[in-house]
């Protein structure tokens, strides 16, 4: 079964007040998602720029203090190395040096230790006297010093860490070195006047700066070095930034997207540049935040949108649901009354039904159907009446009288191009069969018949082809049928059959061969041979059938199924449809 008939058979099943209601949801639905697709799309652009901004502004802020932190430690040591008045004292009062550096220690806490060396490396002057008297001929600092003011990338102390007490995480000393030649009056290089930073201020300020947002945003900064590798912030030495990434931070901050730990990462990169005089260690600030947190408020504005879309909806179906009930009701009236007449006394006229202007019109259309079918009846029957009248009046013998009413009537009961049984003259016959059911509860079968694409045949072949066509397909169903059983054309294309005392089994094979024998003849034409289908639905009578329209309606409705999964097969309903050879071992 094609989709196409799968769709016609369900919407055949249901009422248009549910279709109405179906049609509104759908539409309402879509209405939703057209609405809610766009703002989501928009607020999650939205939150996603939000945050790449937010991270951005925090990793220029830290880069700002990092920078600015490093300039003025840059400019306290270049300022007091180039004293002019000092330059002598430090190498001729040492305990004068000691306590200019004590006192600016305390003033300002990073500094782990300063102290000055001679031009050969030694250790004169320093804070709390350590280290005086070593040689730091080799360490980088000096070497830096000699040639001018400098500051050098963070590392271990390897000397201090001798004199130092352990840190209480048992971390080694890592320290940032700033460094100035110290000169004499005479402009020649003294010595070195250097400082080693203490590390831990740069995590002070991440921390400062950390401690005034939300920890739900679970939003973290790092510090990398020149290379890449983390200095601050995560495991010191792992990869921060790739050398791709690197290179696009040189110049200006950019963020990334980055998947870490299964989870995706809002990144946003800023690249430390110095300030005034302090030229910059290449340093780099990334802050980062989960992309799944980043666009939590996002997606709770999705959600609420979809679930107000979703109410709405479904407050607008079930107005949607009464309204086309009370559309759809004039209909269901008229439906009911059609239903009626015929049946109970009385009931000879549709009721007039209001609603629309198209309702209203249906309604007397139906109106005026019923009275001119009455008139039609009562005219047929004033006609049989006068001839009753004139054959008695002119006294015509019985026997010649008898016949004239048998030709009468065999007019009035056949259809005149098939000699078959015409609709009226069926249904009589038919109730009386019905009224011996429901006594002797002996079964029959209605059988409706109806020729398959038959306007196609009228169009190609023109309608003297179609008449031959009903009359050679009336034909092969009088041959298939048994003296007991009655066949009628109802119109057109259209048959029905009566088969008495049958079963479902007998009345399976019986319709089987029958469309098998249409199927395997030929109907020529002037020389044209047309072939011919025909599609059955078929049921058998029930004790709950008020009527014969009851039984021939449901025979109806299996004809359609047969016609929407096909034609040219046979469907008995209340069972599986039996398709073109489903029935041939059987027959």
């Amino acid at each position: 079964m094609s989709v196409q008939q799968a769709f016609n058979r369900l919407r055949d099943r249901t009422s248009m007040k549910h279709q109405s209601a179906v049609v509104t949801a759908l539409l309402l639905i879509a209405t939703v998602a057209l609405i809610a697709i766009p703002t989501a799309v928009l607020v999650y652009d939205n939150a996603i720029k939000r945050a790449n901004m937010q991270m951005r502004d925090l990793a220029t802020t830290m880069a700002q203090r990092l920078d600015r932190e490093m300039f003025e430690r840059f400019r306290e040591i270049q300022n007091i190395a180039s004293f002019g008045s000092l330059g002598s004292q430090w190498r001729a009062n040492p305990s004068f040096a000691r306590t200019l550096l004590d006192q600016l220690q305390k003033t300002l806490p990073s500094y782990a230790w300063i102290g000055f060396a001679t031009a050969d490396g030694t250790v004169q002057a320093s804070t709390q006297g350590m280290l005086r008297g070593a040689s730091v001929v080799e360490r980088p600092w000096f070497k830096a010093g000699l040639k001018g003011p400098a500051a050098l990338d963070i590392h271990e102390a390897k000397l201090l860490a001798k004199v130092l007490e352990p840190l209480p995480d048992g971390q080694p000393f890592r320290f940032v070195d700033v460094t100035a030649p110290v000169r004499d009056e005479a402009g020649v290089v003294a010595g070195v006047l250097g400082a080693h930073l203490s590390w831990s201020w740069a995590n002070d300020v991440r921390t400062q700066l950390l401690s005034t947002l939300d920890p739900a945003l679970e939003t973290g900064l790092l510090v990398t070095a020149a290379d890449g590798s983390v200095i601050l912030g995560g495991e010191f030495g792992s990869v921060g930034l790739t050398d791709d990434q690197i290179e696009m931070t040189k110049a200006e901050p950019r963020n990334f997207v980055v998947e870490q730990n299964g989870h995706q990462q809002i990144l946003a990169a800023v690249p430390t540049h110095g300030a005034e005089s302090y030229p910059g260690l290449g340093w780099r600030v990334v802050a980062h935040r989960p992309k799944d947190v980043a666009l939590a408020g996002a997606y709770r504005i999705t959600a609420t949108i979809l679930g107000i879309g979703l109410l709405a909806a479904l407050g607008s179906v079930a107005c949607a649901f009464f309204a086309a009930a009370r559309v759809t009701r004039p209909i269901s009236q008229l439906a009911v009354c059609a239903d009626r007449i015929g049946r109970s006394p009385g009931a000879a006229l549709f009721d007039r039904q209001r609603g629309s202007s198209d309702v209203l019109h249906l309604s007397d259309a139906l109106r005026s159907l019923s009275r001119r079918l009455d008139f039609a009846e009562h005219d047929a029957s004033e006609a049989r009446d006068d001839v009753e009248r004139s054959l008695q009046a002119r006294s015509v013998d019985a026997e010649r009288h008898q016949q004239i009413v048998q030709t009468l009537r065999l007019l009035a009961d056949t259809d005149p191009m098939t000699s078959l049984l015409n609709r009226r003259s069926f249904l009589a016959q038919a109730t009386d069969v019905l009224a011996f059911f429901r006594r002797y509860r002996s079964r029959f079968a209605i059988l409706v018949v109806d020729i398959d694409h038959f306007k196609r045949v009228n169009d190609t072949h023109g309608h003297a082809a179609g008449d031959e066509v009903i009359r050679a397909v009336a034909r092969s169903l009088s041959d298939a049928a048994r003296q007991t059983d009655r066949i009628a054309r109802f119109g057109g294309e259209e048959f029905v059959v009566l088969l008495r005392e049958i079963d479902q089994q007998a009345l399976e094979v019986w319709a089987e061969r029958a469309r098998q024998s249409i199927e395997a003849m030929t109907v020529s034409v002037e020389g044209v041979s047309i072939k011919v289908t025909i599609s059955i639905g078929a049921t058998i009578s029930r004790i709950e059938d008020r009527d014969v329209e009851d039984i021939i309606r449901r025979a109806d409705g299996a004809l359609y199924s047969a016609k929407s999964t096909g034609r040219n097969r046979t469907s008995i309903a209340g069972i599986e449809l039996v398709a073109a050879d489903a029935l041939a071992a059987v027959a």
